[in-house]
This record gives structure tokens, sequence and C-alpha cells, in this order.
């Protein structure tokens, strides 16, 4: 039975040390170790990761060694999460994971950028840079939402 998630995660980004510090407050279900993603810690851990994931994507690793990348780490780790759970259970659903996988990327591709408004303190600058950042619309590859409602 699964009771520990390993989360690597990037310690030079702004983002990814606010939500690795964000997650380590909650009250979890699951036990949530931290890791550096590329670290020494990291390799030693895990050697056979770089074979898997880059240094780009999330990743989260359960003590079963079952391995998530990317939008499904993020999934795991607030599945670990009491006051979550139900909410990672709902961005599993197949018809809610292509939206989730999107959101995912949009925010994993300018997590740079992210963390740089991260550093402001004025929240109109940070609304200003929202502004200009173009969002693709939401789709699930070859079909329309009509198909599910019928």
């Amino acid at each position: 039975m699964m009771e520990k998630l390993y989360v690597l995660y990037d310690p030079k980004c702004e983002l990814c040390e606010r939500l690795k510090d964000w997650l380590l407050i909650q009250r979890t279900w699951l036990g949530l170790c931290m890791v550096p993603a590329g670290s020494e810690k990291a390799q030693k851990m895990f050697p056979e990761l770089q074979q898997v994931a880059t240094c780009n994507d999330l990743v989260v690793i359960s003590d079963d060694g079952q391995v998530y990348l990317n939008n499904s780490a993020w999934i795991m780790a607030l599945y670990a999460l009491e006051d979550y759970r139900e909410w990672a259970c709902r961005l599993a659903h197949p018809m809610i994971a292509p939206f989730v996988r999107q959101a995912f990327e949009m925010i994993s591709k300018n997590r740079h950028t992210i963390s740089r408004w991260l550093s402001h303190d004025r929240p109109e600058e940070i609304a200003g840079e929202l502004r200009k950042v173009p969002l693709a619309p939401c789709a699930v590859p070859g079909e329309t939402v009509s198909d599910y409602l019928r």
C-alpha cells in the first residue's frame, strides 16, 4: 500500500518553490518528501529517472515505484492532501484530464515568467503581465463537449 510520495521539483523556479512550500503546510493522507530535481540526492535515490523524465518535468514517485509525470504528478500530489483528494479525483476524470493537461502545459511552459511575476509586490504589475499571455482555447482532441452530453 502506498504511504509516501517523493516530489521532485525545480529549486531554481520561484513558482516550484512556492508550490513546494504550499504542499508542505497541507494536511496529508500520504507522506510527502520534497527532493530537488537534478540534485545529488535525487540522482542517488532515483538513478534510472533520467531515462524517463527531463529536468523540466514535474515528477512524483510513489514509495512502491510508480512514476507520475507533469499533470499526472500534480494530480498525485493533490491526491496526497486531505483537503484536495476529491479535487484530484475530479481532475483525473477522462472528460476533465485533457483540460488539466492543457492547463498544466501552459503553466509549465510559462513557469519562469510566472516566477518573475511572483517576485513583484504590486498586483497591478502582475495583472498587466497576465493580460499579455495568449491563451489557447481548451479542447478535447477529436471530440466536442456535446459528444459527452448525449
